[in-house]
């Protein structure tokens, strides 16, 4: 069997799995509401739907203590967060609990751990509390917050319908800089440009660098094409630059053939290549067994995340521990490794692990096979 024949089974298999996981993650997913109650506690028992995201239960072994719970959601970094809130019949919150997330782990633990939720705990329903975000953890806090005081109206009957998130000026400008650097890599990358386009690349690297990677920490993921692949945009998110990028990545890849985002705009890919050219170090040969460890990594993170319908399981990348310090101790040694590796080799997380290559090379790959197909149709 010839390399191109178990390059093309191998991507109809991974078009195949990944489609069997959004099907399934989409079965998996109707009916979760009730059963993600049931998890709150095991004294709530009895739990029926008697109103749009409002719900009727009893302590477990007392019929006549009737409990009353609302869910409701507002959007956070990688979708819509939810939480409900369980109200007794003194109309005193007992019980408040996030029931389902999409966001990072490590920012939701960050947000829980300061006792964002647990300070509506024993309030008046009539009058909950005033909660600050958390720094560094602001989208994630104020989506739980927001949350949780419409789960509250839903109970008291003053909650109003579900409209689109403003956008705020920050996201326009997040939003207005990003195209701008897109809109750079294709002037430089095209004919047109007349000047010297190494230092032309490298300052467009080193400028995306600081403003993608320090300033706002965002960048295309495994977590932004899943939120695009699940359609999770569609109900709304805190932040759009991430989704942005992602989609002008690809945009730009399909009209040029060239994947420029990893050249001149990754932020990750600028901080190692200025390390690598402390020492003047070249790329590593990306080998065959790389590849396929990087694709293996790359489609079941994918295929996990669309399953569960969570973002946040595809992520697996240093970069926000390189940028904004957060992630687990795992992750904190890997991007340890990978910056000392880049005084050594140059881009090594590019050339070996990112989820990118597999995902730019996957999309050349059936791009050539289909337009070859067609040009051979055209001419027989």
């Amino acid at each position: 069997m010839s390399g191109k024949t178990v390059e093309r089974i191998s991507a109809i298999a991974a078009l195949i799995i990944l489609l069997a996981a959004w099907v399934a993650g989409g079965v998996r997913s109707k009916g979760a509401t009730l059963e993600r109650i049931g998890n709150i506690s095991e004294e709530i028992v009895g739990v029926r739907q008697i109103g749009p995201s409002v719900y009727e239960g009893h302590r477990r072994g007392d019929a006549g203590d009737k409990l009353c719970i609302a869910v409701a959601e507002h959007p956070g970094y990688g979708g819509p967060l939810q939480v409900a809130v369980v109200m007794n019949s003194s109309g005193v919150i007992e019980r408040i609990a996030l029931v389902d997330t999409t966001d990072t782990t490590t920012y939701v633990s960050r947000v829980l751990d300061a006792g964002v939720l647990d300070a509506f705990l024993g309030a008046d329903a009539a009058k909950p509390p005033k909660v600050d975000a958390v720094t560094g953890a602001t989208l994630s806090s104020t989506a739980m917050i927001k949350a949780a005081n419409k789960a509250v109206a839903r109970i008291r009957g003053t909650a109003g319908s579900d409209g689109p998130t403003a956008v705020s000026p920050d996201e326009i400008l997040k939003a207005g800089l990003t195209i701008a650097l897109f809109l750079a890599a294709l002037l430089i990358s095209s004919r047109f440009f007349r000047w010297n386009k190494t230092y032309a690349r490298l300052g467009l690297l080193a400028a995306a660098t600081a403003i993608l990677g320090f300033l706002y920490g965002t960048q295309p993921s495994l977590a932004s094409l899943v939120l695009l692949l699940a359609g999770f945009w569609a109900k709304g998110l805190a932040s759009y630059t991430a989704l942005l990028c992602l989609v002008l990545a690809f945009a730009v890849f399909f009209l040029t053939k060239k994947n420029l985002y990893c050249a001149m705009i990754c932020p990750f890919g600028g901080l190692q290549e200025g390390l690598g050219r402390i020492t003047k170090r070249t790329p590593p040969e990306r080998t065959a067994w790389m590849k396929w460890v990087s694709r293996g990594f790359a489609l079941t993170a994918l295929s996990a995340a669309l399953y569960f319908r969570n973002p946040s399981d595809a992520e697996y990348t240093p970069f926000g521990m390189a940028f904004s310090f957060i992630g687990s101790a795992a992750i904190f040694a890997l991007t340890v490794l990978i910056l000392v590796a880049s005084l050594v080799v140059k881009r090594p997380w590019c050339a070996l692990l990112c989820p990118a290559t597999p995902v730019f090379d996957y999309l050349a790959f059936m791009r050539n096979w289909l337009t070859h197909g067609w040009k051979k149709e055209k001419q027989s």
